[in-house]
């Protein structure tokens, strides 16, 4: 029974719905004083993290349950291995951290080949010899349905000071009219903004949900809709060269590790990875920092394959299919401009943080019309 006095399903709530109600239960207990120990992110964000002395250091974990988010028979057991880690790298990569190790407990139901075992552990070694957070111990259970839980530790991978004064050395280039690195105040302090705001004072510079700013322009990494596109191809029996890459792209995403990294060292403030849907996504981060989106969908970076595979209803894929683990992130002009052509994967520029109402999102057609919106991304107790 509830505290309050109601017994209701907690699919009424909704995941996120749910998240709230028992982080309020974990702030309520920690009134006295017993919370963690130098916490500067919680419940909210992409990861928890903790700052032990001159380190801060991230948590992240994530589930994949046979019937849920994968069906036995349809993914590789090496493709499962490798997404089962994707998924924590992505997490990793949007607070523009490094992955250090990682725990993995299997949920077995006994019926599991050897064979097909060795295999997802070999899919787990492939994707962590390329970007780290090797694995260092874990749990084996019986469970009535397979599943993988991977729990993931990574370090932040920039100062906050050295990333401040990154961001003052791009914008003081743009307010100087010389190009970024020359001309720049020798201190942070010099310029008007707040650089650490957001941030873990003296600590670790991290990207987070919360730091946006009207006026930040709006951006993307790589293709979004290709993994949502992938789930339509598997449901719609699709075949050929398109509907092959798709496939590739939901069984075998990249965490964007470097450019994680190189987003937060260059000073920018606010990021996630598209994971539970591209529009879905971009309203959480408006309402952790209390502003709304504007998004121009012909700006929008869209594959050939997904277009191809689904000419009418590709749009409504790309702003709800989820799972891309794109990096979904936010800079003033001038460090935009500044660092998307250094990251190392395509950058799309597709809109820009306005005032209105906190979680907002709106999407501009051609025409700049507004587009009517699909549903919400993925919920795990109502999707």
């Amino acid at each position: 029974m509830a505290s309050d006095g109601t017994d209701k399903p907690a699919s009424s709530l909704g995941e996120f719905g749910l998240i709230e109600r028992l982080a309020k239960v974990l702030s309520e207990s920690a009134e006295d004083g017993s919370g963690v120990p130098g916490l500067v992110l919680d419940i909210g964000d992409d990861c928890a993290a903790v700052r032990r002395g001159s380190v801060t250091d991230v948590y992240t974990t994530d589930t994949m349950v046979d019937g849920v988010h994968f069906r036995t028979g349809q993914i590789s057991c090496r493709d499962l291995g490798w997404k089962s880690m994707a998924v924590n790298l992505s997490d990793i990569a949007s607070m523009g951290a490094r992955p250090v190790m990682s725990l993995v407990t299997l949920g077995l139901t006994g019926d599991e080949s050897i064979n097909d075992l060795e295999e997802l552990y070999r899919g787990i070694a492939d994707i962590t010899n390329e970007f780290g957070g090797a694995v260092a111990g874990g749990d084996i259970v019986r469970s009535p349905a397979l599943f993988i839980t991977v729990a993931m530790t990574g370090e932040a991978a920039a100062t906050s000071g050295g990333a401040a004064f990154n961001r003052a050395r791009l914008m003081a280039g743009s307010m100087t009219g010389t190009t970024a690195g020359a001309g720049y105040p020798t201190a942070a302090s010099q310029l008007k903004f707040d650089a650490d705001a957001k941030r873990d004072p003296d600590g670790a510079a991290l990207l987070r949900r919360d730091a946006m700013s009207v006026g930040d322009l709006i951006a993307v990494t790589g293709t979004i809709g290709d993994s949502g596109g992938g789930v339509r191809v598997l449901a719609d029996g699709l075949s050929g060269d398109e509907a092959d890459a798709l496939k590739r792209a939901h069984f075998r995403p990249t965490p964007r590790m470097a450019a994680g990294i190189g987003l937060v060292t260059q000073g920018v403030l606010t990021a996630m990875d598209v994971s539970d849907g591209f529009a879905d996504d971009l309203g959480k981060m408006c309402r952790a920092s209390g502003v709304a989106a504007m998004v121009r969908m012909p700006a929008v970076p869209v594959s050939d394959a997904l277009k191809a595979c689904f000419q009418d209803d590709y749009i409504e894929i790309a702003l709800a299919g989820g799972e891309d683990y794109e990096l979904l992130f936010t800079a003033p002009p001038p460090v935009m401009a500044a660092i998307a052509p250094s990251l190392g994967v395509p950058v799309s520029v597709i809109g820009e943080v306005i005032e209105g109402a906190a979680g907002s999102v709106t999407v501009l057609d051609e025409r700049g019309l507004p587009l009517e919106m699909p549903g919400g991304g993925w919920d795990h107790l109502n999707g």
